[in-house]
């Protein structure tokens, strides 16, 4: 295979220094063997959300106006339950905040263990620095509380907002970084587990592995791998996404141990080709599956030819070291194998040719069909 390259009329500052990275991408995919837990979960192992509607209090100034009575209502029904009874009006400044609670309360979460908790206004608060929560139910979609949250507000970055009485347009100018959101905060482990969720294994005669990335090829090494590491034919792939385990008898009411055993195990899984372009940064993120098609290529004066080789150029010795003297003088690339993004990119790197460019033609390439990845542009 060939890649013919011309020199442009004019030279360009080399920037593919970052397509370095590409290279990791290119090893044998034994080399990139990864546990099982990591590509895959057991079913009905997942996190549930959490929400919960609450009452920051303690706030200089910066709380809910008193038009607002996303907050004075619900102080106001918290204190009446401890016997004082107050009206709207008797509760004066911008010192509560209405805010929006929400937590992630993970599988065999257990009573007693806390959880960190998000907060942000839901009225005109402009700020909840120096806040405190005070005692709100967190509750699951079934309506039933599942954690308590309580404590002060944290995890407010510093920077510039409309708590610093900065007009609006002067923030708007602020480049992001000086700028922060003080309407929300977090509280770390800021709320106590009240209600278990069970999720009895041992219990359980069949498992499921759902893959995070759904793929035939992956769901079928992975079942071949257990079933040549338990020495029976206990798995068997569903579908793209999920493999299905028999729990064999020595594992019966011992399912951890077996959970266990098969997350540790290596696997070399397998994924569509893709090719992922930052049209903002310049940045190009390929894997080594990508393929192309023998083409030619012309982009702002660079020239780039693809070609197969002649079967007398791969006949002997002779007739390659006669190639390669003739690769030299004529400026031609001879390239090992099929035609991989890699060839490509190093073509373009040795005539400094910019990331923009190698863009384009990516795109350009894609549109002909010779191509063979997804192009994902961001």
């Amino acid at each position: 295979m060939f890649i013919r390259l011309r020199q442009p009329s004019y030279s360009k500052k080399m920037i593919f220094r970052l397509l370095i990275l590409i290279l990791l991408f290119l090893l044998p995919m034994d080399l990139w063997a990864v546990r099982v837990k990591d590509i895959a979960s057991l079913r009905g192992a997942r996190d549930n959300q959490l929400i919960g509607f609450g009452i920051v209090v303690g706030l200089d100034g910066t709380g809910d106006s008193a038009e607002s009575l996303l907050s004075r209502k619900p102080i106001i029904n918290a204190l009446e339950r401890i016997g004082i009874s107050l009206d709207s009006a008797d509760i004066a400044g911008r010192s509560l905040a209405a805010v929006w609670l929400t937590a992630t309360l993970p599988p065999f979460a257990k009573s007693g263990q806390r959880l960190d908790v998000t907060a942000a206004t839901i009225g005109d608060s402009i700020s909840l620095r120096g806040g405190v929560l005070i005692m709100t139910p967190l509750r699951g979609p079934n309506r039933l509380v599942y954690a308590i949250a309580q404590g002060p507000i944290a995890g407010i970055p510093r920077g510039v907002s409309r708590a610093d009485a900065l007009p609006a347009e002067e923030l708007a100018n602020l480049p992001i970084g000086q700028r922060m959101v003080a309407s929300v905060g977090t509280i770390p482990g800021g709320a106590i587990v009240e209600r278990e969720i069970n999720l009895n294994l041992n219990s359980r005669a069949r498992l499921y592995m759902n893959l995070r990335s759904p793929d035939f090829t992956t769901a079928f090494r992975l079942a071949k791998l257990i079933n040549q590491t338990l020495g029976i034919r206990s798995a068997r792939a569903k579908d793209a996404g999920t493999v299905e385990i028999s729990v064999p008898d020595s594992y019966l009411g011992n399912t951890v141990e077996l959970v266990s055993y098969i997350e540790n195990l290596e696997i070399s899984p397998d994924n569509t080709a893709q090719v992922v372009l930052d049209e903002r940064s310049g940045t190009v993120v390929m894997g080594g599956s990508v393929r192309i098609s023998p083409i030619a290529i012309s982009q702002n004066g660079l020239s780039m030819q693809v070609k197969l080789p002649t079967p007398e150029q791969q006949e002997g010795a002779e007739n390659q070291a006669a190639a390669d003297a003739n690769t030299l003088r004529s400026d031609v690339f001879m390239l090992k194998g099929g035609a991989d993004l890699k060839e490509i990119v190093d073509g373009f790197n040795k005539i400094g040719a910019s990331s923009r460019d190698l863009i384009e033609v990516l795109k350009s390439v894609k549109a002909a069909g010779a191509l063979h990845a997804d192009l994902v542009i961001r």
